[in-house]
């Protein structure tokens, strides 16, 4: 895909090629890019605060300039969370952090650090069905904004 394009088409493909012969530099994607069973846990924690907190709306970005994938979560409504789930590489590494409305953000040892803890304190039923939203994670996910470095003309 071209490097001046700012959108990628849905779904990725390279999530399931073979890695290539190479090591992963700093602008390698799959270092801060939500993997899939990454993005499988963020579903599950979006339809669970949706369940708890109607109204709960998600979005995602995707910046290429700073390495970073993030997830957040917001709502109008008071006593609703409104927070952030980024997923950053440093220095070769990808690091978690977490941030909640008017905080900065936290470093985290792993996604399932926030997605269980909320989802555990949630107690939604057992039968995922009745609370469980993957057409609405699907919107967060599509929507997403992939921001690319800008090309002067």
């Amino acid at each position: 895909m071209s490097e001046t394009r700012n959108v990628v088409p849905f779904p990725l493909r390279y999530r399931n090629a073979p890695a290539p012969e190479r090591s992963l530099s700093r602008s390698d994607p799959r270092l801060y890019e939500f993997s899939e069973s990454e993005l499988d846990a963020l579903c599950r924690w979006f339809s669970a605060m949706r369940y708890a907190f109607p109204g709960t709306e998600g979005v995602m970005v995707v910046s290429r300039q700073e390495s970073y994938s993030a997830v957040g979560l917001y709502n109008r409504r008071r006593g609703a969370p409104n927070c952030l789930i980024a997923k950053h590489e440093v220095a070769g590494t990808a690091r978690f952090f977490w941030s909640t409305e008017g905080e900065p953000p936290r470093p985290i040892s792993h996604l399932s650090e926030i997605t269980n803890a909320h989802i555990r304190a949630i107690s939604p039923p057992r039968n995922e069905k009745g609370w469980l939203d993957p057409a609405g994670w699907m919107g967060v996910y599509t929507s997403r904004l992939i921001a690319t470095a800008l090309e002067v003309v």
